[in-house]
């Protein structure tokens, strides 16, 4: 299976913990805050909302919590990945969806914090030509009017980007509105190729998809044994000559050795890719995917924060939320991956090709749970485990506080035991080791970032001089 001899092959590139110090360039993703922005209450409605104070909280919450930290943390740039609002295309919802929105990025605004945004299918008015006047009204090129981190937009107003400096580095963010038209394909190429020394990271909103056993870019083909799959969705309505991430990535992330990562939301996972490595450190960008809309609360404040260290060479990552006041764990992804099997078993079955229900869940018995030849209930021994906490967690994502119900076959968090081996495990091959792996919340990466940005020739003439003087002498 291709994911999980992908997972074989990289899990050694994995390591727990993350550098610290002040040479720590770090940097936020926002993934997904429809639901915040959408002010949701609890009732029997999906996602399952648990928060009585409503969601909208969650977002300012988040916004301010970077405001609090940004200067002890070194917190230098804050990327939103899109579906910043729910409803767009609907005049009666979409002001005070907007207005919510707008008050909790305002915060990063007012304390000037630098950041960027990208339109979603969800930011998308869906009328015709006009399809984005909605997110360029509120997060358009003049709302950054003035700001010295900002330093441009593409001619459309969709895509922008931001050029910083840490340490002698260049780092640049450059961010892409929903499914890319080729005009921003080619805007950015021109900005990727003009600035050989900055590092970037591209931002965009669709980009990967994740069904666990099935998991790729939009629109490549994906060979595994369940069969040969190539997942598209439509366009975002209104997108003139749009590309999926699959064009994006020969188009943008081949071409030029400069691009670093690569990240993305809207489809409800956390996943990582690597699409290369050497002698177990990174030489090729990083692909992920995080988007936490479908859980608790729509997300329950969860929020990416990365580090990039370039005196250990090292890229770290770990995820928060300031309304929980607590760092997410693997076992919260496993739990919401149990429940997305149910909630996602239409799209399932037709990706499939499966004809009911029973045939789907009969998949699932055979495939993804007990497992006799791993010890029953081993995740019981991973150390984040907590029972009443994560069977708590679980009837939260089936939304039984307001009423729900776990589904049959559902109810026992540890018998799935084959899910966490196929795509939860660092090493398949050992049920007990319980270090990160690819869909993993936090971690830390090895990194040759000379293979990214080669020395800087200033440096590279000042070293040959020294080398030049000590052979003199």
């Amino acid at each position: 299976m291709k994911i999980f001899a992908q997972s074989v092959a990289v899990a050694v590139s994995l390591a727990v913990g993350a550098q610290a110090g002040a040479e720590v360039f770090r940097f936020v993703s926002l993934p997904d805050t429809q639901i915040y922005s959408e002010n949701r209450f609890p009732s029997m409605s999906f996602p399952p909302i648990t928060d009585p104070a409503g969601t909208a909280t969650i977002f300012s919450a988040q916004t301010q919590w970077i405001v609090d930290n940004a200067e002890a943390m070194n917190i230098r740039y804050v990327g939103h990945l899109g579906d910043i609002v729910q409803n767009a295309q609907d005049p009666a919802r979409a002001p005070q969806e907007w207005a919510n929105a707008k008050a909790a990025m305002d915060k990063l605004l007012d304390a000037d914090i630098p950041h960027g945004t990208v339109m979603g299918n969800h930011d998308d008015e869906e009328h015709g030509e006009d399809y984005n006047a909605g997110y360029l009204a509120n997060f358009g090129p003049q709302v950054f009017a003035g700001r010295s981190w900002y330093t441009d937009s593409s001619p459309g107003g969709g895509g922008n980007y931001q050029l910083m400096d840490h340490e002698g580095q260049k780092i640049g963010f450059l961010n892409f509105s929903i499914d890319q038209p080729q005009a921003e394909i080619d805007w950015a190429n021109n900005i990727i190729r003009s600035n050989p020394d900055t590092l970037f990271v591209l931002g965009t909103h669709r980009y990967m998809y994740d069904y666990k056993l099935i998991a790729g870019r939009y629109n490549e083909e994906n060979i595994t044994p369940l069969g040969t799959f190539v997942v598209k969705e439509n366009f975002a309505p209104g997108v003139p000559d749009g590309n999926y991430g699959q064009q994006m990535y020969e188009k943008l992330v081949v071409p030029n050795d400069n691009v670093f990562m690569l990240h993305a939301g809207h489809f409800h996972s956390e996943w990582m890719r690597l699409s290369g490595s050497f002698d177990s450190v990174v030489e090729e960008t990083v692909e992920i995917l995080t988007d936490y809309q479908d859980a608790r609360n729509g997300g329950d404040g969860w929020m990416r924060i990365y580090e990039i260290d370039l005196e250990s060479s090292t890229f770290s990552w770990k995820t928060y939320s300031p309304t929980l006041d607590e760092y997410r764990s693997t076992l919260h992804h496993f739990v919401e991956t149990i429940q997305q099997a149910w909630i996602q078993r239409d799209q399932v079955k037709a990706l499939l090709g499966f004809g009911s229900d029973a045939e789907y869940l009969g998949f699932l018995e055979a495939n993804l749970k007990d497992n006799p030849l791993i010890p029953d209930n081993f995740l019981a021994l991973h150390p984040d485990w907590d029972a009443d906490y994560f069977n708590a967690y679980l009837a939260d994502m089936f939304n039984v506080p307001n009423g729900g119900s776990i589904p049959a076959g559902f109810e026992n968090i540890l018998e799935w035991e084959n899910l966490w081996m196929l795509a939860f495990a660092a090493d398949p091959t050992n049920p007990l080791d319980f270090s990160d792996g690819l869909r993993s919340p936090s971690g830390s990466l090895a990194v040759n970032y000379n293979a990214f940005v080669p020395e800087p020739a200033s440096l590279a003439l000042l070293s040959l001089g020294a080398a030049m003087l000590m052979r003199r002498r």
